[in-house]
């Protein structure tokens, strides 16, 4: 996930401060070293695969490479001012691995071009002083080290990364479509790298394997992370059209990774190219500071592109200038994946920063279990209007999301799903925009909502809980601005189908709570609830002000009735409501599907299902249980039997067999059914009796509701 492209330096305060003076002191460390050997060209040169011509003169060395892939080992290789290496290689495809085996690090302060591509590969260090002028197809220059079998393969499996850093404060710049990778332990860029329609990359870790994908861009993955990894960017980095990707790994989950950036990165769309940014840290113990300009806006046509900052701790800075902005075309997105987030003082952002990012750029704020609690809270105000298409801000918690101040968008959208609860404890108000509010347990609304011609859906795996004005006038089918929700207000309770009864999860409507008011056109207003039971129906309307043709509908939920044998396989046939409601009954479609979560044996099972109705005189008074956070699925829960025969497909390894006889399995299994207990040597063996054929389950298209992600996390508990 990476792209690039920069025009701006800050001198943003940079956290940890101990990071800076790390990096800082590895480059003082650099200069020192190259003291010893300045303007030093390359010296020892040997070629120890494919083949290659090395010349010299006082003033440059050029390498002539006649083979596709060349590998040379020097005792040292370095550039001096006013001086030039040149690569002449077959063609842009080639590529010259660079060995330094000498003790001293590389400095480059003068020229280096080629017309294909350039490995250089010192454990000491490299440094591209301000000077430097690089032209290349492209380049890698890292600590760490490669085989000559697996360079030569193409099988690019970077290891053991040498004490030295990798540092530019010069000029880097790829041809179109090419790349550039700095790698190492400790990686900086001070200086300017451009890598149009293609891939820059910086970073750290101790492993890291790089190929090209389908898409021409560089691909790159930290298989192992290395002590105090950290990967910094003061400069400009520029991939329009491409890829950039700035990433840290930790060697163990006690150390700590920093990735900072305070300089500015460009990713702009060239024609249907769109440009995306990569900031990864490590997700256990990775801290990341946003700061500068992050860009990955359309100026000239196209769509806006893609930026992900993730690490286990995210800090935006206050006055980061972050865009996907998209004039002509739809915006992109901004996605922050933390464990833990706060927008507000003392944070990760302040609400300010917040508001203002929002403008032109649609916020996805997601978190993850991991030493934190993967909680969301909104303890700044909010507020923001979109200056052209509307733009969205999504909390994606794995646990709670906590409202505690204002939320205000004007020709915008808020969306917040989590595995728990949702708690409004603060107005919230969209206007020309929807509101989604999915909670996996319970979602309490403490706090006025009010839209006005947007959509609004409440709605939680356990209860909805009005306790506050709700206020919606005039829906949406804008998709700019419905988020892809149903006409109007919708509010459902028990939308993980553990139901019937309210134990399962309803809608409650406080007595002191002002009525609600929906006003239209284009303005229904729908419950979906659990009754205590079904021949006593829940009556909302005294609770509702309807006016301008707005109407409610109000559905009590009903569960299909989900049994089988286990058998290993998930697929299970609905065949009727559990409860018996009157007056309704429930239909298969050709194509209908339903399966169960996993297929071990067990009760209240999750069952997911589609190509199921409603039937019968009735049916317009209940409704089936459906998701409203990620792919939109009607869901219920069942029960899988244990089987009469022992069927041990799902158990690996099986050791734990060992020593046991048939009696004891027999107060389990059907008698006669009891595997023959052999004895040999004093190891005992069983013949199982396997299935002739296993079923496979049949896969439900899910589609998630335009326009959203489905969010990845793992509900606590797993309800919505």
């Amino acid at each position: 996930m990476t792209r690039i492209d920069t025009s701006l330096k800050t001198n943003s305060k940079r956290a940890p401060s101990k990071a800076r003076f790390a990096i800082n002191t590895l480059s003082a460390c650099l200069f020192l070293a190259f003291a010893t050997s300045v303007h030093a060209l390359p010296t020892g040169g040997v070629v120890a695969a494919g083949a290659a011509g090395i010349a010299n003169s006082t003033s440059g060395t050029t390498i002539t490479q006649t083979s596709a892939n060349a590998v040379i080992n020097w005792q040292s290789f370095g550039v001096g001012a006013g001086q030039t290496v040149q690569f002449i290689q077959p063609g842009n495809s080639s590529v010259a691995l660079n060995r330094v085996l000498g003790s001293d690090p590389s400095s480059i302060l003068g020229n280096l071009t080629a017309n294909g591509k350039v490995f250089l590969l010192n454990p000491n260090g490299i440094l591209f002083g301000s000077g430097a002028s690089v032209n290349v197809g492209g380049l890698v220059a890292s600590t760490l080290s490669i085989t000559d079998t697996n360079f030569m393969a193409g099988r690019y499996a970077f290891t053991d990364a040498g004490s030295g850093t990798v540092v530019n404060q010069g000029n880097i710049n790829a041809a179109d479509g090419g790349y550039v990778a700095l790698m190492g332990k400790s990686v900086s860029n001070q200086g300017v790298i451009s890598a149009r329609m293609g891939t820059v990359a910086l970073a750290a870790g101790n492993a890291i394997t790089m190929d090209v994908g389908g898409d021409g861009l560089l691909n790159l993955s930290i298989s192992q992370g290395a002590v105090n990894a950290l990967v910094e960017n003061g400069g400009m980095i520029r991939a329009d059209g491409g890829r950039v990707l700035l990433s840290a790994q930790a060697v163990g989950n006690l150390l700590h990774t920093v990735v900072n950036n305070t300089g500015v990165i460009q990713a702009q769309t060239i024609g249907s190219r769109n440009g995306s940014i990569f900031l990864l840290g490590d997700m256990q113990t990775g801290t990341m500071n946003v700061g500068g300009t992050l860009d990955a806006s359309a100026p000239n046509g196209g769509n806006g592109g893609f930026i992900e900052t993730s690490a286990a701790v995210v800090k935006i800075r206050d006055g980061v200038q972050v865009t996907t902005a998209a004039p002509q075309g739809l915006l992109g997105t901004w996605l922050i994946d933390p464990q833990d987030f706060i927008i507000g003082a003392g944070g990760n952002i302040s609400g300010t920063t917040l508001s203002a990012q929002l403008v032109n750029t649609s916020v996805n704020i997601t978190t993850m279990a991991g030493s934190g609690n993967g909680d969301i809270f909104v303890n700044d105000a909010v507020s923001w209007t979109a200056a052209g298409a509307p733009t969205t801000l999504s909390l994606r918690a794995d646990r709670d999301v906590n409202i505690n101040a204002a939320v205000t968008a004007v020709d915008g959208n808020f969306s917040v799903c989590c595995g728990r609860d949702i708690n409004v404890n603060a107005p919230i108000t969209a206007t020309r925009g929807s509101v989604l509010l999915g909670a996996g347990r319970n979602l309490n609304q403490n706090a006025a909502i009010t839209v006005t011609d947007g959509n609004l859906l409440m709605c939680a795996a356990n209860d909805v809980s009005i306790n506050a004005a709700l206020t919606l006038t005039r829906g949406t089918s804008d998709p700019t601005r419905s988020l892809g929700l149903p006409l109007g207000l919708t509010i459902s309770a028990d939308t993980d189908g553990t139901g019937p009864g309210i134990a399962g999860g309803t809608v409650i409507i406080n007595p002191l709570a002002p009525k609600i008011t929906v006003t239209g056109p284009n303005a229904p207003a729908t419950i979906n609830y659990n009754p205590a039971s079904y021949a006593v129906p829940n009556d909302y309307a005294p609770r509702f002000t309807l006016t301008g043709g707005a109407t409610l509908t109000q559905r009590m939920l009903v569960f299909p009735e989900a049994i089988k044998t286990f058998d290993g396989t998930t697929s299970v046939t609905l065949i009727n409501l559990k409860g018996n409601p009157t007056g309704v009954s429930l239909i298969a479609d050709p194509g209908s599907s339903a399966t169960f979560n996993s297929f071990d044996p067990g009760t209240n099972k999750t069952v997911i299902f589609s190509g199921y109705r409603l039937g019968g005189p009735n049916a317009d008074q209940y409704t089936l249980a459906t998701s409203c956070c990620g792919p939109i699925v009607n869901k219920t829960t069942g029960t899988i039997n244990p089987s009469g025969t022992i069927n041990f497909r799902s158990f690996s390894p099986y050791a734990f067999l060992t020593g046991l006889t048939s009696p004891a399995f027999g107060s389990f299994y059907t008698a006669g059914l009891l595997p023959e207990v052999i004895s040999d040597a004093g190891n005992n063996f069983f013949t199982i009796k396997e299935e002739e054929e296993a079923i496979a389950p049949r896969p439900i298209p899910f589609k998630p509701p335009a326009p959203y992600v489905a969010p990845q996390y793992a509900p606590k508990p797993a309800r919505n």
